[in-house]
């Protein structure tokens, strides 16, 4: 009765067990993994973590809107060369750059492998009847059975291949590779001037949204005195109403105009912290940039500039070689391909011829029709030329318009600057002389409260203009390739 319930379960208790070991096998393999994966490179932020990243300081209010709001003493001092230093140091698009170098010559180190000989060590062990053969023959050869038993064997053969010559397939795929990894160092070449200039334009937006909101409070202080003196007047009976509302209105539209100018400074800073990989929310405390260097090199001169310098320039030839290795590439898969494979092994086991193994031979595989894939890839690879050649002519014309629309923005607002700086000294001058008629009884508080908005009108031209040009300056040394707002820092 045991015996039968046993002949009867068995297959169920073998089912669980293999089951059970299935299961255990498996966790072992994921902690052999586990245990072998490398670190990461980032741990996977908690949700404290994500917290202190994206919130605000706590401890800290809310940022006021008020004018007259200190500065919080932890913020950053940040100059032109500074700010261009940090950015290189920690933007993420620069990580990113270089990843890309690493991807590139991994792909190299890929391309290279089919140079040198591949060693390979099988095994195989098996039994077979004896009316069949012990399996298919091996490199090195088959397997020799002995009678009509059972034929059982174990085969382990050291297996070396190496490719002698495949007319041009390898060599292409390798070139290609290093003109890819070329690539991507020109672009991370391109990727450093491109956030430096990120950093140096964000600081002097920065600078003018401060410089703005510095003419708001000049304006508010101006519309505050005034405001105070026609109430004065209106008590003694010298002023009428209107002159107090008009007044009024001044103050509340300079105010007004400060908060613009306060938001527009905020988010200048926020946004040169995103430049310089830090949190947006973060203090800074920007230096002002006086160097006021002149225009003084000809359009064609930044033109030759550009074309000697630009990292693009090298990057259109290399994307050229590059499609043309893979044509290279693509026209061997129609030729041969020569290469040796040999193995030693040896054989045992019973009922079989057992001993040493070696063989060598010579290969030559001359594919013969694979249903048009190869010509496919030959016309795909021509065509690749064609579009990087397409390309690196845009890429040069591209140059050419940046360069030059960067020298006549310069241009332009160094002449703005130029026909600024005399409205200013009108408008200031008008408002003196309005001033003293104002105190002499012969001027409304209408007329001062015009005159007060020209100088305001005149102060933020000409900051504009001002900075727009040092912007401009910036813009067409990353034009041309310079080193970052070279024509800025350097001294004149």
């Amino acid at each position: 009765m045991r015996q039968a319930w046993q002949a009867q379960h068995w297959p169920r208790r073998l089912a669980r067990t293999l089951g059970t070991t299935y299961l255990l096998g498996s966790f072992v393999l994921a902690g052999c993994e586990h245990l072998a994966r490398p670190p990461s490179l980032r741990p996977i932020p908690d949700e404290s973590n994500v917290r202190l990243l994206f919130a605000a300081e706590e401890s800290e209010p809310a940022e006021s809107w008020e004018r007259g709001a200190e500065e919080r003493p932890s913020a950053l001092n940040l100059s032109m060369s500074d700010s261009i230093e940090i950015a290189l140091q920690n933007n993420p698009r620069l990580r990113k750059a270089r990843a890309a170098i690493e991807r590139a010559r991994g792909g190299e180190q890929i391309a290279f492998a089919p140079f040198l000989p591949e060693v390979g060590l099988t095994n195989r062990i098996g039994a077979v009847s004896g009316n069949l053969s012990p399996g298919a023959p091996g490199p090195a050869g088959g397997i020799v059975g002995l009678g009509d038993s059972v034929h059982q064997f174990a085969q382990t053969e050291l297996q070396v291949q190496w490719m002698i010559y495949d007319f041009g397939r390898t060599s292409g795929r390798y070139q290609q590779s290093i003109t890819r990894e070329r690539i991507a160092e020109l672009q991370y070449a391109r990727a450093r001037e491109t956030v430096a200039f990120d950093a140096a334009a964000g600081l002097l937006q920065g600078l003018l949204a401060t410089a703005l909101k510095i003419v708001q409070e000049e304006a508010i202080r101006a519309a505050d005195s005034m405001l105070k003196d026609s109430r004065v007047r209106r008590a003694a009976g010298v002023a009428d109403r209107d002159d107090v509302l008009r007044a009024e209105v001044q103050a509340s539209e300079v105010r007004e105009a400060w908060v613009l100018a306060r938001e527009s400074e905020l988010a200048a800073l926020a946004r040169l912290n995103n430049v310089l990989g830090r949190n947006a929310a973060m203090p800074l405390k920007l230096l002002d940039q006086t160097n006021d260097p002149p225009l003084t090199q000809s359009l064609s001169h930044y033109l030759e500039a550009a074309a000697a310098q630009r990292p693009e320039a090298s990057i259109a030839q290399e994307a050229v070689a590059a499609a043309r290795f893979g044509r290279q590439s693509a026209a061997s898969e129609f030729k041969p391909r020569i290469y040796v494979r040999g193995s030693v092994g040896y054989v045992d086991g019973k009922n079989i011829l057992d001993g040493f193994q070696d063989g060598f031979a010579l290969h030559l595989d001359q594919p013969i029709y694979r249903g048009g894939h190869r010509l496919g890839e030959l016309r795909s690879a021509e065509a690749d030329i064609a579009d990087a050649l397409a390309n690196a002519q845009a890429l040069l014309d591209n140059i050419t318009l940046e360069v030059t629309l960067a020298y006549r923005s310069a241009g332009a607002a160094r002449a703005r600057i130029n026909l600024a700086r005399p409205a200013v000294a009108e408008a200031e001058e008008n408002l003196r002389l309005v001033r003293i008629r104002y105190r002499n009884g012969n001027s409304t508080p209408t007329d001062l409260v015009d005159a007060e908005s020209t100088v305001t009108r005149a102060r933020q031209r000409f900051q504009v203009a001002s900075y727009d040009y040092l912007i401009a300056l910036a813009r067409l040394d990353y034009a041309v390739g310079n080193a970052p707002a070279v024509s800025i820092l350097s001294e004149r």
